[in-house]
């Protein structure tokens, strides 16, 4: 290397990089996702708690919320109380019935937006929430899914299926 003056201050070394082994780096791209599946009436159960558990899974997980309800509209309150509680993050309520052939293209626009970083609502009726719930979290390859379990002290987000990490292979 020359300086200014046209002489040599030290010999070029190149630089060597190592990176660690390609499946750390897979593990450290992929988040967790998570797939909360709740009711209407479940989320009035007590909402505040309902909503402080969805708000701090968002913070760290990949969140997908599917939300049965009877109303058509994507306007909820639920919605709203997330928005609230989640400034920088973006929710987006998008209604998605169970229609054959539908579902893989819906899927898809929620993973883009979980992606994009953002926090989709999935409002379905409640008659089609837990075939929307797995298929969606089956696309997705989701961690885990949680419902709603109503306690006497108030609610819980409980397990209903994790998935387990793939044995690596040496």
């Amino acid at each position: 290397m020359e300086c200014a003056r046209g002489t040599s201050t030290r010999s070029h070394v190149p630089m060597v990089i190592r990176e660690p082994e390609a499946g750390w780096w897979e593990a450290q791209a992929r988040a967790t996702v998570t797939v909360a599946e709740v009711r209407e009436s479940d989320a009035a159960w007590h909402p505040e708690m309902v909503m402080s558990h969805l708000a701090a899974l968002a913070v760290d997980d990949e969140l997908l919320v599917v939300f049965g309800s009877h109303v058509r509209s994507v306007q909820h309150a639920m919605v709203a109380d997330l928005r609230s509680r989640l400034p920088r993050h973006e929710v987006v309520a998008m209604r998605v019935r169970h229609r054959h052939g539908d579902l893989l293209r819906d899927a898809a626009t929620v993973e883009r937006l979980l992606d994009a970083g953002s926090l989709p609502v999935v409002v379905t009726p409640i008659a089609a929430m837990h075939d929307v719930t797995a298929e969606i979290a089956s696309y997705l390859r989701a961690d885990r899914v949680l419902r709603v379990l109503r306690t006497l002290e108030g609610a819980e987000l409980c397990p209903v299926w994790e998935r387990h990490p793939e044995p690596s292979v040496n």
